[in-house]
């Protein structure tokens, strides 16, 4: 699929603002922030208008106004960019600062910043004008969220250990104590001098033991690992980014891969077999099984996958449960085999990633399951199958023997420049509503900061296994997504390990609806009939929402506080009313 633009850009002299995706091919009608980039990489080369504009072979005007995003900046216009300059057509794709200005939305939405809300021309400039300092100010306020969110976890582990109450109260006695001696000395100036001698050992003999035991409680509520209280972004976090950065696209690792599986057979009847010979002739590896809870003690059970290394770290045993499901033994082996068949793709993309050593990890953890998913599903095959079933992921599930879930976040990216499928977005949430996953990739703002809109569909899929709900979701600004809810129960592995269920939801913009099974029955055509959302509480313009679990900061923002709103009046309110009484 070559590049192609979307109504209302049918020519390099059309109206409007639009970007290309070069991960997916397309000129993406809401990407306002390529006129910036192309200014900055112009000053940073040194060029003039009038040069830069010979050599794309425009006039010097029309680059002014693309430089000010009057003009779009088209497929042909990057291609000669990339000719005459070298650049990498990824430095163009817009994901990035749209993720930036999204994860600006929502942190500006905290109640801290007392109702600052720019507009979205203004946060399009900052973000295409200084995003340094956007990062920089993002990092900022997760530094500050996670400060917060340990105070109140703190907070909780002192108001309910026993411990931690009882060191407290030993902390309380001795200061007591320190503080009445030091009083009795520095009053009594008369004392004997055998007196004042007892009272000084007595106020250095609890001093000593007062740090002794405010060293030991702060260990205790610190774990000495003082550090990760600083950290602006979690692991997780760190590896979600750099996924994003990406658009969650790795083609070297999906070539390998298919290669791999071309290699073994594409059949899917007795994959768990030949992954093990892989395993076993290539590195080493020999696979077992196990029962869930052999050579543990008390109910415990065992861990899905389990390596046990050889001597000298080569080869050695790699243990798997017997009672998991044949998509997640299948899976569990063709990660490990990702970890050593692209064990050099793998390290390259960590060493590009710049990541904190804490994540280094997570990111080839990830990297080896994006391997495993092409090689269980790879490209052009998964692709070619998804259309012919119109994304019906249960089918496509069954096809190559893996989990629903597998199935969805494949879906999610297949980005490979002319060959793309349908631009997903994906989440799971637990039934508490928890966001263990997201990839953001059709568009849809997933929050980052705060729990997500109580009124889309997923939410009551997560309690309801077997569920299939499809349903159209409309944003306050009008963008609509098709999302499909899939409630999932997790089997237990005994009494000690229970059952539990969540959900998973895949997405698409509307545009790209009809190509969905799912599609079918709902009128994509009447706004009416679809179903009023919002992105979080605190950045949802809706006023008559049941759902609501915090007020929104739009309206107070645009209203601004009224006279009875202000805390100084309502105090003084409340003391003219204690005198009247």
């Amino acid at each position: 699929m070559s590049p192609n633009l979307y109504p209302g850009a049918a020519s390099d002299l059309g109206q409007g603002n639009y970007s290309w995706n070069p991960m997916g091919g397309n000129i993406m009608s809401r990407s306002p922030m390529l006129g910036a980039r192309l200014r900055r990489l112009r000053k940073d080369r040194g060029l003039t208008q009038v040069k830069l504009a010979e050599i794309l072979g425009i006039s010097p005007s029309y680059l002014n106004m693309i430089e000010h995003n009057d003009r779009p900046l088209t497929v042909s216009l990057l291609l000669k960019l990339s000719e005459a300059l070298g650049v990498d057509l990824r430095d163009f794709s817009a994901g990035d600062e749209v993720r930036i200005k999204s994860d600006l939305e929502e942190a500006l939405s905290d109640p801290m910043f007392g109702g600052t809300r720019p507009s979205a021309a203004e946060l399009d400039e900052f973000v295409t004008s200084v995003p340094d300092i956007c990062r920089s100010f993002l990092r900022l306020y997760r530094s500050y969220r996670n400060s917060r969110e340990d105070v109140e976890a703190l907070t909780d582990k002192l108001a309910s250990s026993p411990y931690l109450v009882a060191s407290s109260h030993s902390v309380r006695t001795l200061l007591t104590s320190v503080r009445s001696f030091s009083e009795i000395l520095l009053d009594n100036i008369d004392l004997a001098a055998a007196e004042r001698q007892q009272f000084l050992g007595i106020v250095v003999d609890g001093t000593e033991k007062l740090t002794l035991q405010v060293d030991e409680l702060l260990r205790f509520i610190t774990g000495e690992n003082l550090d990760n209280l600083l950290d602006s972004r979690t692991p997780a976090e760190e590896v979600g980014d750099f996924t994003e950065r990406n658009d969650n696209f790795f083609d070297d690792l999906d070539r390998r891969a298919e290669s791999l599986r071309a290699e073994i057979g594409m059949e899917t009847v007795g994959l768990f077999s030949r992954l093990s010979e892989v395993l076993r002739d290539r590195f080493g590896i020999e696979v077992e099984t196990s029962g869930a809870g052999d050579g543990n003690r008390g109910g415990a059970v065992m861990p899905a996958v389990r390596l046990e290394p050889g001597p000298g770290g080569a080869g050695g045993r790699l243990i798997v449960r017997d009672d998991l499901a044949l998509p997640s033994l299948r899976f569990h082996l063709a990660r490990e085999t990702g970890r050593r068949a692209a064990a050099d793709l793998i390290d390259t993309w960590v060493g590009e990633a710049e990541l904190s050593p804490a994540s280094e990890d997570l990111c080839r953890d990830y990297l080896a399951e994006y391997f495993a998913a092409a090689v269980l599903m790879p490209y052009d095959a998964f692709l070619d199958r998804a259309r012919a079933y119109r994304y019906d992921v249960e089918r496509l599930s069954q096809a190559f023997g893996v989990s629903l879930e597998q199935a969805c976040r494949r879906l999610a990216t297949l980005r490979r420049p002319g060959e793309e499928g349908v631009r997903f977005h994906f989440l799971r949430i637990d039934s508490a509503g928890n966001v263990f996953r997201r990839v953001p990739g059709s568009g849809l703002p997933i929050p980052r900061f705060a729990g997500i809109c109580p009124r889309w569909n997923v939410h009551a899929a997560s309690g309801r296994p077997g569920t299939v709900d499809a349903q159209v979701l409309q944003l306050a600004d009008g963008s609509a997504y098709l999302s499909v809810a899939f409630g999932q129960r997790r089997p237990g592995s005994g009494y000690n390990a229970p059952d539990g269920s969540y959900a998973l939801a895949l997405g698409c913009r509307l545009e790209d609806a009809g190509e969905l099974v799912y599609s079918g029955g709902l009128d994509l055509t009447r706004s009416e009939t679809f179903l009023p959302v919002g992105v979080t509480c605190r950045l949802c313009e809706r006023t008559d929402c049941a759902q609501r679990a915090h007020p929104t900061l739009i309206h107070a923002v645009e209203r601004g506080p009224s006279a009875s709103d202000k805390p100084a009046l309502k105090t003084a309110r409340k003391q003219a009313a204690s005198l009247s009484d």
